[in-house]
């Protein structure tokens, strides 16, 4: 106690081991609030990249089941009709390329990269752990794009080989034609 004061001086005490004890609290309860708005802000990161990857699987769907649908329909009994389903099949691929083999949302994963480059590089084991665990979630996600993507290719090849065996059945004289397509089928995977 500096000086005395007409308050009993336990309360006093008692008062001034209050204050110091929040303020030497005060470190520790703000680096817990920020840990906690970094698991939530990066919770809602997670989140927001499982949204794109199931957006961009829908579209990849979409690309092939439309692929497969202009596949059946060229007219592999016409004249051109090789060339055709040769055509078909590569502006099929095409637009699945574009449709499915983005991965993680770049901009998603700018802000998870951002994230941890500017809040975590200095905290040390907390730091490790968040990066081990949004390295691993990009991972997987690029992976699932992955699959989807040769699962989707793959049945453009299923389509595209049935049509060329209907043709080729259709008028075996157009075989040779036709096994330069089931050559194109081939080299897409």
């Amino acid at each position: 106690m500096a000086f005395p004061t007409s308050v009993n001086d336990q309360i006093t005490d008692a008062v001034t081991q209050s204050n110091v004890k929040i303020v030497g609290e005060a470190p520790a309860m703000a680096m817990g609030s920020i840990y906690q708005s970094l698991a939530h802000s990066t919770g809602i990161l997670f989140e927001n990249a499982v949204a794109a990857q199931q957006q961009q699987n829908t579209l990849m769907q979409a690309a092939t089941a439309q692929g497969v649908m202009q596949i059946y329909s060229v007219d592999t009994l016409s004249a051109d009709g090789a060339g055709q389903l040769q055509d078909q099949l590569r502006q099929s691929a095409a637009e699945l390329e574009a449709a499915g083999m983005g991965g993680v949302n770049p901009q998603i994963a700018d802000a998870v990269k951002s994230n941890l480059r500017n809040v975590l590089d200095n905290a040390g084991d907390f730091s490790f752990a968040v990066r081990s665990v949004a390295e691993a979630m990009q991972t997987t996600l690029d992976d699932i794009s992955a699959a989807s993507h040769h699962d989707g290719l793959r049945t453009l090849q299923l389509a595209a080989t049935a049509s060329c065996l209907r043709a080729m059945l259709a008028d075996p004289s157009q075989a040779n034609a036709y096994a330069g397509v089931l050559d194109t089928i081939r080299r897409l995977g």
